[in-house]
C-alpha cells in the first residue's frame, strides 16, 4: 500500500512485545525508515529486530534498554535518536505496568500499598510524562517539518471507567489521557499532534498479570467482553502517527471493541 511514513524516525517505548511490537511491525510495514525501540525487558530485542526484518528489510531498528521511570534514562535514549538520525518524527509511548483485578477484598482501597501506588505511577504517568517531554523538546529542536510530527500515548479504557478495585492503574491512566490532552494544546503552532490510545481487555503477556487468579479468555468472553488483539490497537497508533489524521489532536481514542458504552 501507499504510505506517508516512508523516510520517517520513530520512537516506540514497550516495543519489543505485545501491542509495542505490533505497532513497530507495523510501522515497519508501512515503510518506516527507522524504528527505535525502547524498552526494560531486552531478552525479546532479537526476536523483534527478526520479526520486523522479516516485515520490511529496509526499516532499520535500534533497540535499547531503557526504565521509562527514570527521566536521565529517558533524555539519553531520546537525545541518542536525534544524534544517530537527526530527525524525530513520531512516538508512542506504550510502556506501562498492570495492577491486578479481583485480588482483594473490600473496600478495598484499604489494601492499596504505597508501594504499588508509586511503582504503578512511576511508570504509567511519571515515565508517560518524561517521554513525552523529551520527545517534544527534540521536535522543537528540528526545522519544521511539511507533513507535521505526533506522539500518541497509550492510557486503558480503565481511563474512562470507574474501577474500584484497581485504584492506581485507573488513576494513573485516567491522568495519562489528561496530560496528554493538555500537551496537545500546548503544543499546538510547533506542528506536534499529540493523541490517545485507550485499549480495552488485549492479548500480551501482560494480560494474565490483571487476572492473578487464572480467569481465561473464555470467562472474560463470558462476561460480554471481546478481547482486543494487539495488531488492532497497533493499527490505532499508527493511524494517529500518521499524515492521515493530521488534522486530529488531542483525542483519547478508545479501542475496545464497545467495552466502554454504558
Amino acid at each position: 500500500m501507499t504510505s506517508n511514513l516512508a523516510r520517517k524516525v520513530f520512537t516506540i517505548t514497550a516495543g519489543a512485545s505485545g501491542m509495542g511490537k505490533a505497532t513497530s511491525r507495523l510501522l515497519a510495514q508501512r515503510g518506516a525508515a527507522v524504528v527505535c525501540i525502547g524498552d526494560f525487558n531486552d531478552k525479546n530485542f532479537v526476536s523483534v529486530k527478526k520479526e520486523i526484518a522479516e516485515s520490511n528489510p529496509n526499516t532499520e531498528v535500534v533497540t535499547t534498554k531503557l526504565d521509562v521511570s527514570e527521566p536521565s534514562q529517558v533524555k539519553s535514549w531520546i537525545d541518542s535518536v536525534l544524534a544517530m538520525f537527526g530527525r524525530l518524527d513520531g512516538s508512542a509511548n506504550i510502556a506501562g505496568v498492570p495492577q491486578a483485578s479481583n485480588a482483594r477484598q473490600k473496600p478495598t482501597i484499604l489494601e492499596e500499598t504505597d508501594e504499588a501506588w508509586r511503582r504503578t505511577m512511576a511508570v504509567n504517568i511519571d515515565g508517560i510524562m518524561y517521554c513525552t517531554r523529551e520527545q517534544v523538546r527534540g521536535m522543537v529542536s528540528l526545522p519544521v517539518e511539511p507533513s507535521g510530527r505526533a506522539i500518541v500515548n497509550v492510557a486503558s479504557l480503565a481511563s474512562m471507567m470507574h474501577t474500584p478495585d484497581t485504584y492506581a492503574y485507573g488513576a494513573s491512566k485516567r491522568a495519562c489521557a489528561s496530560f496528554s490532552s493538555s500537551v496537545a494544546k500546548d503544543v499546538l503552532g510547533f506542528g506536534i499532534r499529540v493523541n490517545t490510545v485507550s485499549p480495552g481487555a488485549t492479548l500480551t503477556p501482560m494480560m494474565a498479570q490483571f487476572f492473578p487468579d487464572g480467569t481465561s479468555e473464555e470467562a472474560i468472553k463470558g462476561l460480554g467482553m471481546y478481547m482486543i488483539e494487539p495488531e488492532d490497537i497497533a493499527r490505532a497508533i499508527v493511524y494517529l502517527l500518521s499524515e492521515e489524521s493530521d488534522k486530529i489532536s488531542g483525542v483519547n481514542l478508545a479501542v475496545g471493541a464497545g467495552h466502554s458504552l454504558a
